[in-house]
């Protein structure tokens, strides 16, 4: 049945069923009848665009995946297909060779995408950033990618990513998906965590107990 709620009312839902859809957790309702809007907000008022629920890493992938996450870690590793990938215009998947898993050859469509792993010294997790976090994270629109990629070479482009990330600590912010696999974080935003050198020689200095 329809339901069309305003955007920023504030529901109560009942006897709701919990699945995973696309590897979040999805809240089904079948009837009406367990859905009321409050007359009075429960909250303050959230903005999805702004609200993010800070989880550490290893917290994250040992739990179930969920949406609207922001958690840290340093960078380990940035994988070599980094860059200009080709997307079937079906399924969105990357394809292999002019082809798709799923709907054999295709004419793919020009995507970007970044994909790293990220470690706190206490669990890992892939990162896949898409075109408009990888455009921010590059400070390149992506045909100027494409073109740098043309000119240079791809080892060149990857190379260029490892100097400006690798090793260091960022803030992400997006949804996590875990499975037998392991954990995959789809970054929305992320932001390199300014470290003063100092500081952080004293932090570890202190944390191993070294006497200087």
């Amino acid at each position: 049945s329809e339901f069309d709620p305003e955007i920023g009312s504030f529901i109560e839902v009942k006897n709701a069923r919990v699945q995973s859809w696309m590897g979040s957790p999805d809240l089904v309702v079948d009837d009406n009848d367990q859905i009321s809007i409050l007359e009075e907000a429960p909250w303050e008022v959230i903005d999805a665009k702004t609200h993010w629920v800070e989880v550490e890493l290893l917290e994250l992938v040992s739990g179930g995946s969920r949406r609207g996450i922001s958690t840290k870690g340093s960078v380990v590793s940035v994988r070599n297909d980094s860059g200009i990938i080709e997307r079937c215009p079906e399924c969105k998947r990357v394809l292999r060779d002019g082809a798709c898993s799923e709907h054999g050859p295709q004419r793919g469509i020009t995507d970007l995408r970044i994909r790293l792993v990220v470690d706190n010294g206490l669990a890992n997790a892939s990162l896949i950033l898409a075109r408009e976090p990888s455009e921010e994270l590059l400070k390149m629109e992506m045909e100027e990618v494409a073109k740098r990629i043309a000119a240079k070479g791809h080892g060149d482009f990857v190379s260029s990513i490892r100097e400006k990330i690798l090793g260091m600590e960022v803030c992400i912010l997006g949804r996590a998906m875990i499975d037998d696999q392991g954990a995959m974080i789809v970054c929305e935003g992320l932001e390199i965590v300014e470290v003063d050198p100092k500081e952080y020689a004293e932090q570890i200095i202190s944390s191993w107990g070294v006497a200087v």
